[in-house]
């Protein structure tokens, strides 16, 4: 879980990573829910699933960006192939990237995750985080979410972007 806003970085490590390690990163097995199949990617699945928690809470819906998703994708293809590690290493690049194809961002956060998980358990593993949550719950009006495979591990992102 990492916040930029206003250019400064808040890396919110504390027990975080241990907590979301336990209930969305474990290599536990969680099988992927074919009921969920027919709503779209899994991406799609995700945007459904947060957008339920934010409406759950009284906020408006993110709205999917393609040029944030496209970010989110990479990261998550980069840590799929070990050439980035599990975290949130290059976020700053990333939100650089949105902000020159979108114009100013006031305010960015990513969430990351991997497991054997589906959509709906990425998901609720992110809203058991306390960090993660906040993000899910943050001022933000775009999101982008990203997947990548490795093997049967999936490797997760999401990146909020307020302008």
């Amino acid at each position: 879980m990492l916040i930029l806003k206003n250019r400064r970085i808040f890396v919110l490590f504390v027990a975080l990573f241990a907590v979301f390690q336990a209930s969305a990163c474990s290599r536990s097995t969680v099988a992927r829910d074919s009921s969920t199949a027919g709503r779209g990617s899994l991406e799609e699945q995700i945007l459904f699933y947060t957008n339920r928690f934010r409406q759950s809470k009284g906020l408006k819906p993110l709205q999917l960006d393609a040029t944030i998703s496209q970010q989110a994708r990479n990261h998550s293809k980069d840590m799929a192939n070990g050439s980035t590690g599990f975290g949130h290493e290059g976020f700053e690049d990333r939100v650089a990237v949105i902000s020159k194809k979108m114009g100013r961002v006031a305010g960015a956060a990513e969430n990351v995750a991997y497991g054997t998980l589906d959509a709906e358990s990425v998901v609720n593993g992110w809203i058991k985080s306390p960090g993660h949550r906040k993000n899910m719950l943050g001022d933000y009006t775009l999101i982008g979410i990203g997947a990548a495979d490795k093997g049967r591990i999936t490797f997760f992102t999401q990146v909020f972007i307020k302008q």
